[in-house]
């Protein structure tokens, strides 16, 4: 046996050891995917339907609108919502109200995982959704059950 093995076993065993409690402490951190990227980034309808759950993640807080500015993406009917975000994974009728639900993945463990549209009586559509006397822009997919 020459030296340079018997040196190198224990580094490549403690490299080895240091990386496996990396992965371990990102996962128990609240990091679902360290590997991916979940920093913001603008909306864009093309990437918004060519995109995966995170993709769609990342292009959330940029979405958002309030009264005074237009959404970024166009939610004002049915048909705009479908041409800007496709077809909804999930739909749900809340407070006689018509709610898309999209899919995302914000990145924390036992986040909000649902974007919700909603629509009134007049086929109006509106990012959020009320129930219970509150409004929410997200939502989590377990409590709709």
């Amino acid at each position: 046996m020459n030296i340079q093995d018997s040196t190198s076993r224990p580094i490549l065993s403690l490299a080895a050891c240091l990386l496996l409690l990396t992965m371990l402490g990102l996962g128990c951190s609240g990091i679902k995917r360290p590997w991916r990227d979940y920093s913001e980034r603008p909306f864009s309808s093309a990437d918004w339907l060519a995109g995966d759950r995170i993709e769609r993640g990342r292009m959330i807080r940029d979405m958002y609108c309030n009264e005074f500015i237009k959404c970024k993406a166009d939610v004002s009917t049915r048909e705009q919502a479908v041409k800007t975000l496709g077809d909804p994974d999930l739909k749900k009728t809340i407070e006689n109200r018509e709610v898309w639900f999209y899919r995302v993945d914000l990145g924390v463990t036992g986040g909000m995982d649902l974007l919700p549209i909603s629509f009134d009586e007049k086929g109006r559509g509106l990012v959020g959704y009320s129930h219970g006397g509150t409004r929410s822009i997200m939502a989590k997919e377990e409590d709709l059950k």
